[in-house]
């Protein structure tokens, strides 16, 4: 059975390299019954489940796959895991590791998607041959996935990082009546995650209570004259906070950025960093972002550093949930479109409709960590 499995995997890859080179828009016909991906668990044999993070080698990611892989050994399921570089997460780099992983027979994709568009042909295409889909982190179209493991909504991430600048912006004279020029280093442009949250900020900034704070952004939401996009390379994010430092300060006529959020793991050391790295006189800008606890607790309790505040969510257990979430899907023990809730090993956990319209588990809420509780995380 497994032969047999792996042989159609391997179609299915060469199908969908076939497809990339010719550049032919004709979708590829689906591959025999025989690679649905809940045969392994009915024939008995071990589950193979992949996991492919946007890159490997960071702090966030690492966190996940811990626990990715805490919650493959308790379910005796065997886990792949790779991913691109920081300096290669590209879609063409994980497109190509995708198709590695469907060759070995997969039973089961978990993707934090650097491409929410350009992955979906390929996610669509291992769909159609039975594999599940489980998206974390980052969400790719909804018609290319199962579900998303969700960390926290978009509103409550948003609503995080506006409360976590507020304060300060007002112990530096801004609120009703003296606006507050905002600054966010994002992501890609291209990642629903993190465009989502960027979207949230927008949103709330036009609300009585946060309308003294003003972004630069055009309508969609996530693009604008003060919205950088690096992507997940360091040196780019690390340019994008220089610059944004650059223009700094504590005027309240618009002429200088009042507050700098990082709205990725990537960014948000990088604006603290930049701040460090001002020779001369440092400007005086309040700072936040989203990051592991780790990943900031050096610029948190430095108490020049005016980066006081960090917004995420538990790692492990998102990693955990995806692959546990994705082994329930291969051994028919959840059905994303019917179901209401989900028993995990750390609760029910409750599947709504995104945003987007797809399906979504919702973890929990979002972490808000500062110099009191910094040093209590371990992630």
């Amino acid at each position: 059975m497994k032969s047999l499995k792996k042989v159609v995997a391997l179609m299915l890859a060469a199908v969908m390299v076939l497809a990339a080179l010719s550049g032919c828009a004709k979708k590829a016909e689906p591959a025999a019954e025989a690679a649905a991906s809940g045969e392994a668990a009915k024939s008995g044999e071990k589950l193979r489940i992949c996991m492919l993070p946007q890159f490997k080698g960071e702090n966030y990611f690492d966190g996940c796959r811990e626990g990715a892989e805490a919650a493959a050994k308790d379910l005796g399921v065997e886990l792949f895991y790779d991913g691109p570089s920081q300096s290669e997460a590209t879609n063409a780099k994980q497109v190509e590791i995708l198709n590695s992983f469907i060759a070995n027979g997969v039973d089961g994709i978990v993707i934090a998607p650097c491409d929410s568009e350009g992955i979906a042909p390929t996610l669509q295409a291992a769909m159609k041959n039975g594999i599940g889909v489980v998206t974390y982190d980052c969400d790719a179209q909804v018609d290319s996935r199962d579900i998303m493991v969700n960390q926290a909504t978009a509103a409550d991430i948003g609503l995080g990082l506006v409360e976590a600048i507020a304060g300060d912006l007002k112990k530096n004279g801004f609120g009703p009546g003296t606006p507050a020029r905002i600054a966010l280093i994002s992501g890609s442009g291209v990642d629903e995650s993190t465009n989502s949250w960027c979207v949230a900020i927008r949103d709330l900034l036009q609300t009585d209570e946060y309308s003294w704070m003003t972004l630069d952004c055009d309508e969609t939401g996530f693009k604008g004259g003060d919205i950088w996009t690096p992507g997940s390379d360091e040196a780019a994010a690390q340019n994008a906070a220089a610059q944004a430092m650059a223009l700094a300060g504590d005027a309240k006529d618009g002429s200088q950025i009042n507050a700098i959020i990082g709205m990725s793991t990537m960014s948000a050391p990088a604006i603290a960093a930049a701040w460090n790295n001002v020779s001369g006189e440092k400007p005086n800008v309040v700072l936040a972002g989203v990051a592991t606890p780790l990943g900031l607790a050096d610029y948190i309790n430095d108490e020049k550093n005016p980066l006081n505040h960090g917004v995420l969510w538990s790692v492990y257990d998102l990693g955990y949930l995806a692959v546990e979430t994705a082994v329930a899907i291969a051994r028919g023990e959840l059905d994303p479109k019917t179901a209401e809730k989900f028993n995990s090993k750390a609760g029910e956990k409750a599947i709504i409709e995104g945003e987007s319209g797809g399906k979504e588990i919702l973890m929990g809420k979002a972490l808000i960590y500062d110099q009191s509780n910094v040093n209590d995380f371990n992630f």
